[in-house]
């Protein structure tokens, strides 16, 4: 773990999406790597199935899950994480995990969950109303046309057109998500539109998916994102994540999309190391 720590630049930040806290030393960096590493099997391995370099920035975003020895698959080990490079000495400055979650939610408490969130949302806008100018700015920001078809497709998203988003992706897309609300894999645009839909009928319109970086790898067809969610242009604690997306050569469209969200419960540092006795 001392080799994974090495990859990372004398002042870094790195956020686990189960903790709470970002890390900044790498002493500390390699404890959170062992402790991970001892709560899976002997010689498991952590296999990347899609990585997005970008050439320009050189962010890098990928998308993993977690094999033991013989191939199969470990329960609940998939997930997201996005990186940050120095160019200079090819670094990594920032780091951010997000897994799948081990309790997931059945869809009674996802209806139920976002039918109370968008009514206390809707009466928080009708006593507020005020927006700021950054707001305002990020706002425009989020819902004008322009840009990659990944931000195109958030772009739409902000703007509740999910016609126009479901025209970002092919007829035979793939779409999972894992976050508090919605666990489930979409296949084809008929059932990404139910979920789409299904989406823009529960949260009210202040609701933005706000792009804090992007990793695009046009040249291989990948898409990684790291992204928060606001509303009225403020953060909405404990709804960061990240994003994986894969492209479809010939029409240019998205074929794939896989979302996770960070724990809506975190663990704090002591628990951390309990896990580790």
């Amino acid at each position: 773990m001392k080799d994974a720590a090495a990859c990372f630049a004398d002042k870094f930040a790195y956020d686990d999406g189960q903790y709470l806290g970002s890390i900044s030393t790498k002493s500390d960096l390699e404890k959170l790597f062992q402790r991970g590493a001892k709560a899976l099997p002997p010689n498991a391995v952590m296999v990347v199935d899609h990585i997005a370099k970008c050439p320009t920035s050189g962010n890098i975003g990928t998308q993993w899950h977690v094999e033991k020895e013989d191939g199969s698959l470990i329960p609940f080990t998939k997930g997201c994480s996005f990186y940050t490079v120095d160019k200079q000495s090819g670094l990594l400055t920032t780091g951010f995990k997000v897994s799948e979650m081990i309790i997931k939610p059945s869809k009674q408490f996802s209806d139920a969950l976002v039918s109370s969130a968008s009514k206390m949302m809707q009466a928080t806008e009708k006593v507020g109303g005020l927006v700021t100018i950054e707001a305002e700015a990020k706002l425009e920001e989020s819902t004008s046309e322009s840009g990659s078809i990944i931000e195109k497709y958030f772009q739409a998203w902000n703007r509740r057109d999910m016609e126009a988003a479901l025209n970002c992706f092919v007829d035979e897309c793939i779409y999972e998500t894992e976050d508090p609300v919605f666990v489930d894999v979409f296949r084809g645009k008929e059932a990404l539109r139910e979920h789409l839909l299904r989406n823009a009928a529960a949260l009210p319109s202040a609701c933005r998916i706000i792009l804090d970086d992007l990793a695009i790898d046009s040249a291989n067809g990948k898409f990684g994102v790291k992204w928060h969610l606001e509303a009225n242009g403020v953060s909405i604690p404990n709804l960061r994540g990240c994003s994986m997306y894969t492209m479809d050569e010939d029409s240019g469209l998205l074929r794939s999309g896989f979302d996770v969200t960070e724990a809506p419960v975190k663990l704090p540092g002591f628990v951390q190391d309990l896990f580790a006795v």
